[in-house]
């Protein structure tokens, strides 16, 4: 089996299991994504599926929007829908490569659901695995950290599918020779002030001491197993010494920290306030250390991660929520139910007015409301509830059923919450 033959089995090997009638591609324009789409031409020609390919324009840098035209122009080429997103990038940022990471996801996830396609494909290869894993390391990484990116994801209620995590660059560029085919190269791949470069550069420096790709990506894969027995034992835990409420409170036991070691007590609480947040990623390690210890203190009180906050409700139970501040005002919706905050889904009445918005509650809003809510038993975790206003007056609050406009249903249930931290 030649080259050729060989990249288009594998594909047609990973995308066997799919069966949509249409598929979306993030494709950048890079020799990886390229070759994707050529790929997935075949494929989508051969099983009859519609493609629907995606470029985002994060215009960080000149050349970006000319890898756009190019990526456009090539996609029209094989005669397939084609959609430009751009990101504003936010005055003040900090890990800017992170920043447009989530955005771009964001995006994309919105672009999808408009376009009612389920599944987007992202040209991940086996490098980017080794380098994924590599970085990860280098960070510190647990063995969560060292199972690497997995072959599919649920992120923002769209499928991530990576079809080509078994396949290497160099054979995706052959092959690209070989058919004559163009790409762009983006120049931050040389940058070696980017981790991700370093840890490119770096390979070349295992292999001399028999670290190879192999070695690393089975390495991932025992790590894939261990962490299925961490994760079983996490959901044991979760069961025993955790309650969800109706409004998305959690109430923590604190007994789990003398029944359990720590990697099965950090686990549940990444997972549960990946849950309350709505955030995709957990916290970083040793925040979450910081905040396990402040929580098993006798004297602990309050304290805050990731905009969760936890506070002590007797000797032995805590309670997790929503910070009311954390969740973000929006009035640019596509459709009238969409998942605000990552965690509720908010049904409109009717299209917003251009004065009106979703947001969280707060104080100031139950303060307007208080007086007609007082037979009512006020709880916390009610002012982060997502509310309608008109301009800062409060139209609607359903968590008080006050008001008229939207409504709004708790996406979390006990088995959705243990998804939270047995994936990432």
């Amino acid at each position: 089996m030649n080259l050729q033959e060989k990249l288009k089995y594998e594909f047609q090997n990973q995308m066997d299991k799919f069966d949509d009638d249409k598929i979306g591609l993030a494709v950048s324009g890079g020799g990886d994504s390229i070759a994707m789409l050529v790929l997935a031409s075949e494929w989508a020609t051969f099983n009859k599926k519609k493609i629907y390919v995606v470029t985002v324009n994060h215009n960080l840098r000149k050349e970006a929007k000319e890898e756009v035209n190019f990526t456009r122009e090539f996609t029209k080429k094989l005669g397939f829908s084609h959609s430009t997103l751009d990101w504003k990038r936010p005055t003040q940022v900090g890990n800017l490569q992170s920043q447009a990471s989530l955005a771009r996801k964001k995006l994309i996830s919105d672009w999808a659901k408009e376009n009612k396609i389920k599944t987007v494909l992202l040209a991940h290869t086996i490098d980017d695995q080794v380098e994924t894993i590599l970085m990860r390391f280098s960070r510190g990484s647990g063995v969560d950290g060292l199972v690497g990116m997995k072959k599919l994801v649920d992120i923002n209620g769209i499928f991530w599918l990576r079809p080509l995590l078994k396949i290497t660059r160099s054979d995706l560029r052959k092959f690209l020779k070989f058919n004559k085919l163009n790409w762009v190269e983006d120049p931050t791949n040389e940058d070696r002030k980017y981790l991700r470069v370093k840890s490119r550069n770096i390979i070349s420096q295992l292999r001399k001491m028999g670290i190879n790709t192999d070695l690393v990506v089975n390495t991932s894969v025992r790590m894939k197993n261990a962490k299925k027995v961490l994760d079983d034992v996490a959901v044991e835990a979760f069961n025993n010494f955790i309650t969800l409420k109706k409004w998305g409170d959690i109430e923590l036991n604190k007994d789990i920290f003398s029944y359990y070691r720590e990697d099965t007590i950090l686990r549940t609480l990444a997972g549960i306030i990946k849950g309350i947040s709505g955030s995709v990623y957990r916290p970083r390690y040793r925040e979450l250390i910081n905040f396990a210890e402040g929580l098993n203190n006798k004297n602990f009180k309050a304290r805050t991660l990731s905009g969760v906050l936890a506070r002590a409700v007797s000797k032995n139970k805590i309670v997790l929520r929503r910070e009311p501040s954390h969740p973000m005002c929006i009035s640019n919706f596509k459709s009238k139910n969409f998942i605000w905050d990552g965690r509720w889904l908010v049904s409109l009445a009717k299209p917003l007015s251009k004065s009106e918005y979703i947001g969280p509650l707060g104080n100031n809003g139950y303060q307007q409301i208080k007086n007609y809510v007082e037979d009512k038993k006020t709880n916390e975790c009610f002012l982060s509830t997502p509310t309608l206003f008109l301009e800062d007056k409060v139209i609607s609050s359903p968590a008080f059923e006050y008001g008229n406009g939207i409504s709004c249903k708790l996406q979390h249930n006990k088995k959705q919450f243990i998804n939270c931290f047995i994936t990432h």
